[in-house]
């Protein structure tokens, strides 16, 4: 009796060879595609290869009994990789111990305690080492080093730059990857504006590839009582920028985009292009791995000025990559987005606070 089966990998290679092992040289090939990982980080995660295969049972028992010549293979493959990536390991972490003997013993601690709340080892080191050669800690005591480390992770973080409306309308665009939760906070920014009941505000969705997500907004629009247009192209933005010349601010949702593919990220910045004056905001999700990150920020290069949002805070284990991403950005900081709720979970950064947990000492009972 025929079947179907299927087999993901992260090549076709790997997939195929997944397939031949268990099914063996008989099997058919029915369609071969490009599929996404589940869970909430998938968008960071490159796409997966699925296979698709039509088999004879009986063929699948027979090629059973015996150990496929494959199977070898893919064994050796899956042990290089490992052997590659307990090699990067391993140099990463003597380059990071080298490093850290940079840092004098009496801030020793406070690196520590740095990285334990998330701040990245390179970061912390690097900062450690420019307070030692900016301030004399000679003859200093730990309560009087760690105000002066508080000091320098505020002076880092800087002022947060919220919206703020003057005469001139302001155009808001909120870009980022798909999942970091642009249309839910941008219903929240506009709720806190409307709240206000000083403005005229309209707001404009470009996100038309995802049906659920035109309708999220339309939601919130008829909640708040606000118009909405949609974009479906540039000249449709254009014409939607221009339906809305007497509002005092305009927030434009743009589509989540993969920060891999290079069509992608050239049709957000066609999107961007179409008003000169702007006010951008990039989503970032707390939990973002510092590899990804890096990634991420490098593809977001050609946004000539923007400003940080961080979101999902209340799923993020520490507060430490709120100071990784004003770091390596070097861009304001705004917003902090705590959960779901609509106006209520958003506030502009505390940066005293996040200062005061990134030296927080841990609790180890």
């Amino acid at each position: 009796m025929m079947k179907i089966k299927k087999y993901i990998g992260k090549t076709t290679h790997e997939a195929m060879l997944k397939l031949k092992m268990e099914l063996g040289p008989d099997a058919v090939v029915l369609s071969t595609k490009t599929i996404r990982a589940k869970g909430i980080f998938s968008y960071f995660k490159k796409p997966l290869v699925e296979i698709t295969a039509a088999f004879e049972e009986k063929d699948l028992l027979r090629s059973k009994s015996a150990v496929h010549p494959y199977a070898k293979e893919l064994n050796n493959i899956n042990k290089e990789l490992a052997q590659l990536k307990n090699m990067i390991m391993n140099s990463s972490l003597s380059k990071m111990e080298d490093r850290k003997e940079e840092i004098p013993p009496i801030l020793e601690e406070f690196y520590k305690i740095m990285v334990e709340n998330g701040v990245n080892s390179e970061i912390a080191i690097n900062l450690l080492k420019k307070m030692e050669e900016e301030v004399n800690l000679s003859g200093k005591d730990r309560n009087t080093i760690k105000k002066i480390l508080k000091f320098s992770l505020v002076e880092v973080l800087g002022k947060p730059q919220p919206i703020e409306v003057d005469e001139s309308q302001k155009i808001v665009f909120f870009v980022g990857p798909t999942g970091v939760g642009k249309t839910t906070t941008l219903a929240k920014v506009a709720a806190s504006f409307v709240l206000k009941d000083e403005y005229k505000i309209g707001l404009i969705t470009s996100d038309t590839y995802r049906i659920a997500a035109v309708e999220q907004l339309k939601t919130y629009s008829d909640i708040l009582q606000l118009p909405l247009e949609i974009a479906y192209d540039k000249t449709d933005m254009e014409k939607a920028i221009y339906n809305f010349k007497d509002k005092d601010i305009i927030f434009i949702d743009t589509a989540g985009r993969n920060h891999n593919d290079i069509e992608q990220i050239q049709e957000l910045k066609h999107t961007i292009d179409t008003t000169k004056v702007k006010d951008i905001f990039l989503l970032i999700n707390a939990n973002i791995d510092w590899n990804v990150l890096n990634t991420l920020i490098s593809k977001y290069n050609f946004l000539d000025n923007y400003r940080l949002i961080i979101t999902k805070i209340d799923e993020a284990e520490n507060y430490g990559n709120i100071f990784n991403i004003r770091y390596i950005t070097n861009k304001e900081l705004s917003y902090l987005t705590t959960g779901q709720n609509v106006p209520d979970d958003i506030q502009i950064i505390d940066v005293d606070h996040i200062a005061d947990k990134l030296i927080e000492e841990k609790d180890n009972e």
